[in-house]
């Protein structure tokens, strides 16, 4: 080969190979260990399991557009703030249809749980109790307007005063401990911890309640406990100040550690502006995930291999060439993948399967050029040049205007299409690179040039 003076390798065919091969390697690298794919790319939610929630806060309609979108990012935040604290990978929660709001949490495998984390306001308060029950069968009522009735967790009433004397914003920390004292033996208590503010509002609630007083905590609603004041606290509070009584306030008597735990992340977290309620919810099962990683992959593979023995058999060596430019665009896109930390879904496998076809079809592309440049008798190697100058434009054409569909798919879409469109995008991009790039370097300079077919002319030797 080396003997043809127009086969030497310039500069920039060196750069192109170095590329080429940098691509290849470094692809190889970030594919690795190939098996099973949860090892390689992380997986959405279609594919791995888990739970996908919608969430409309209560009241959200009747505000004003600036305090509506206000609302709303303040719950995305506190939300997501409460998923990070449990300790969940790669969820999305994110704005939905104007008002609402999604939440993905792949991997999560309890509904209830994740209800609870997301869906509990968490509005802790202090009130003071003017008058408690024994039993869930006893009837209060309120003596005024400036008092009501709550029930605790066993459904005994309270009568409260509807004024509230301190909230959850004074805390600083929220930590779960299990419970001291011999009577509440197995059940989990969380201490509560103020900051300063809140802890000199605690100091002069306890002083304007005085000893002897009740003071009910209250956590969405519900009388969690309604300790005694005693006089060892009030004296603490007159004498050391905020400083006292910054810590050692519990909200005690729960009996799963889970909750406690739950609840703490939510106290931590901040109350959510607004009530939520789950306007949807879709739990899927990691076998369901199993099932369609496992056919996903077989149909990418049979794709794949149905591809590479068409090529061989009608395009004989260029299809060779075209088959290696669709092995490294495979690499490219699941390399990628890893990259870039996108997610790989069941559409986004739907994504990789039709880059399949669009990388062949960029190679069929040039091929029938470079054939049709040869039958006018040009020489292998200048058949090639022609040919890929000539599809060029076809190719841009073909290959931009996708680019530019899945980049407003993935902009515009919701989770599904936007799966998609990451695998499509990375596909095209690979699919131009491969075969302008590759399929080119390995025709003009592997001596491939050399097999292509001729008919309707004599064949005339390697020129």
């Amino acid at each position: 080969m080396a003997q043809h003076h127009h086969h030497h390798m310039t500069r920039s065919d060196w750069i192109r190979f170095g590329v080429v091969l940098l691509v290849a390697v470094g692809a190889l690298y970030l594919v690795y260990p190939f098996w099973p794919l949860q090892n390689v790319v992380q997986l959405g939610l279609d594919l791995q399991g888990g739970v996908r929630m919608v969430l409309e806060g209560e009241g959200i309609e009747e505000m004003n557009a600036d305090l509506r979108a206000e609302t709303i990012d303040r719950l995305i935040t506190i939300i997501d703030n409460r998923i990070n604290q449990y300790g969940l990978a790669n969820t999305e929660i994110r704005k939905f249809g104007g008002d609402r709001i999604l939440v993905s949490l792949p991997g999560a495998t309890d509904p209830e749980e994740a209800r609870r984390l997301i869906g509990q306001t968490a509005l802790l308060e202090f009130r003071r109790v003017v008058d408690a029950g024994t039993s869930p069968l006893d009837d209060l009522s309120p003596r005024s307007s400036s008092q009501e009735v709550l029930k605790n967790r066993g459904g005994v009433p309270f009568i409260v005063g509807t004024e509230i004397l301190l909230t959850g914003a004074g805390l600083s920390d929220a930590s779960v401990q299990a419970s001291q004292s011999l009577t509440s033996a197995g059940q989990y208590q969380i201490s509560l911890e103020f900051n300063q503010e809140g802890a000199q509002e605690f100091a002069r609630v306890l002083l304007d309640l005085g000893v002897g007083e009740r003071m009910a905590i209250i956590l969405d609603n519900t009388v969690y406990s309604a300790p005694v004041i005693q006089e060892s606290i009030v004296n603490v509070a007159r004498n050391q100040g905020w400083r006292g009584v910054k810590d050692g306030s519990s909200i005690s008597g729960i009996n799963d550690q889970e909750e406690a735990r739950i609840l703490a992340i939510a106290l931590r977290a901040g109350a959510l502006p607004v009530a939520v309620r789950v306007a949807e919810e879709t739990t899927i099962g990691p076998t369901l995930g199993d099932d369609s990683i496992r056919r996903g992959m077989m149909t990418i593979a049979i794709g794949f291999l149905l591809i590479l023995v068409y090529m061989m058999v009608f395009y004989r060596v260029l299809g060779f060439v075209a088959n290696l430019a669709l092995i490294l665009n495979m690499l490219i896109v699941f390399g990628a993948l890893v990259l870039f930390r996108a997610v790989l879904t069941l559409p986004g496998i739907a994504g990789i399967i039709l880059t399949i076809g669009m990388t062949v079809d960029a190679n069929v592309i040039i091929f029938e050029r470079i054939k049709e440049e040869r039958r006018t008798g040009k020489s292998p190697l200048a058949a090639v040049r022609s040919g890929f100058e000539k599809s060029l434009s076809t190719l841009l054409d073909a290959n931009i205007t996708t680019l530019i569909t899945a980049l407003i798919l993935l902009l515009l879409g919701t989770g599904p299409i936007r799966g998609f469109a990451i695998t499509l995008g990375i596909g095209v991009a690979g699919s131009l690179f491969c075969a302008l790039i590759a399929s080119r370097l390995l025709l003009e300079k592997a001596g491939f040039h050399n097999f292509i077919p001729v008919r309707g002319v004599e064949a005339s030797g390697p020129s």
